[in-house]
């Protein structure tokens, strides 16, 4: 499930706690341009517990139509947000330029961008940023407080306390994005110690995943393969998160002879961005990255791709290496020229490190398309498509079950939403096994009444 968002009533104000942007399906620029029920000229306060673009894609769209609200997440999640935020603003602006020069020649109206770089920039003028655990009233009555979400840098859970008259505060904790314990780079995700009200994300609620060391043995037995082969690695990654996992991954098999080093090309100015964002924010390292330092975290045989022409290169080529490039679930960026380039060739191994949401390229890949399109042009699918799940920076169901432990003691009110409803369901019937809680899976849209 993607766009997430949680519009919040009170008698006092109007809280909003992220705003995502839909991906994959034929409708989604449609869903995106509606902002409902979200009022923005009568918004106090923006909450976002992370920067993942399902997760902060729209919130342009607030300034675009009035609004003058601060947008409270902690450092890190500002400054990628900023990162992330700019570059969806420049790629709406240059394919409605490009959609609009067909519109001139065939006579209709013209379109215009989901947000414009300006919207962009005039929401990060109203970020404020506020350090994990430091509890802070953002709007009248409503007080919020950070805990490390784990899921990629700066992630958080929001504990927000709501006043009511004559009765103790409520507290509505929302999830955000959850990652997993003993992950590579980040600290273990902290759940807060009390709720009324409990959002949680379910996006793997329905299923347990290997242990870390069994996706790193399938990870590295894949390598030694594509090597002794002498197949070109095509690897769809996050800008943010998984393309630093993965880096590091790399440098740790090359470092210790796990597997022989090759070539590395990290194709995405962005992810080049946000590894510079992880680099000054060692604070926030789990005990493993800190001893290894910034240089200890990257392979020895990286090289990043800055321009356009350098990318097309990679392309022409044809050298043996791994091009690892944004975007995540192949809905965009440079991957989609590497795709295009490389999917019928059956030397070449795609390798999917995670997640893809239903309607996306990357989930075509993953179900095993035999023929795919991409920029208008039929592509055939002959290379070799592998999905490591093992990767995803989001907790399965016993790390979500575990999460939630403290706050059960307390049998609060459990929504579940941000995942299919297979998965919910599957989690919704964890959590009464285990609980005895019965969590509710509203649809997207619905309004719930909290107190």
């Amino acid at each position: 499930m993607t766009g997430s968002g949680y519009w919040l009533e009170t008698e006092q104000a109007r809280v909003l706690v992220d705003f995502g942007m839909f991906q994959g399906g034929r409708d989604i620029e449609g869903r995106n341009r509606v902002i409902e029920p979200v009022e923005p000229k009568r918004l106090v306060a923006g909450v976002l517990t992370h920067a993942h673009v399902d997760h902060s894609g729209r919130l342009p769209l607030l300034t675009a139509h009035g609004s003058r609200a601060p947008l409270y997440g902690t450092p890190a999640t500002l400054e990628l947000a900023e990162v992330l935020l700019l570059d969806s603003a420049k790629i709406a602006e240059e394919d409605t330029s490009r959609a609009n020069r067909k519109l001139r020649r065939a006579g209709r109206r013209e379109q215009s961008p989901l947000y414009t770089v300006d919207d962009v920039e005039s929401l990060v003028r109203r970020f404020v940023a506020l350090p994990y655990g430091e509890q802070r009233e953002i709007a009248p009555g409503v007080a919020i407080r950070f805990f490390d979400a784990g899921h990629i840098l700066g992630s958080s859970s929001v504990e927000m306390q709501i006043a009511r008259e004559g009765k103790p505060p409520l507290t509505v904790v929302f999830s955000g994005d959850l990652g997993t314990r003993d992950a590579p780079i980040l600290r273990d995700p902290e759940t807060p110690p009390r709720a009324d009200v409990v959002f949680l994300e379910s996006t793997y609620g329905d299923r347990s995943r290997p242990p870390r060391a069994d996706t790193l043995a399938s990870f590295h037995a894949l390598l030694r393969r594509a090597v002794a082969e002498h197949r070109r690695m095509i690897v769809p990654a996050f800008a943010v998160g998984r393309t630093q996992v993965l880096l590091y991954e790399l440098a740790h098999a090359f470092r210790d002879g796990i597997v022989p080093a090759f070539p590395v090309f990290l194709d995405s100015p962005m992810a080049a961005r946000a590894g510079a964002i992880y680099a000054r924010h060692g604070e926030l390292h789990d005990l493993e990255a800190k001893r290894l330092g910034r240089r200890g975290q990257l392979p020895d045989t990286l090289r990043v791709v800055d321009s356009s022409a350098e990318s097309r290169l990679l392309n022409v080529s044809g050298e043996f290496c791994m091009i690892m490039s944004a975007a995540g679930m192949c809905e965009g960026g440079r991957v989609l020229h590497h795709l295009r380039h490389n999917l019928w060739r059956e030397d070449v191994l795609v390798i999917l490190p995670g997640y893809m949401a239903p309607g996306t390229l990357g989930r075509q890949l993953a179900e095993g398309a035999r023929e795919v399109e991409i920029f208008g042009e039929t592509i055939a699918v002959r290379a070799e498509v592998v999905q490591l799940e093992g990767f995803s920076a989001h907790a399965d169901r016993e790390g979500l079950l575990d999460w939630l432990a403290p706050l059960a003691a307390g049998h609060p009110r459990v929504v579940l939403t941000h995942g299919e409803d297979p998965a919910r369901a599957g989690l919704a019937a964890a959590v009464h096994a285990r609980y005895g809680i019965t969590a509710e899976t509203p649809v997207a849209g619905a309004v719930l009444t909290l107190d």
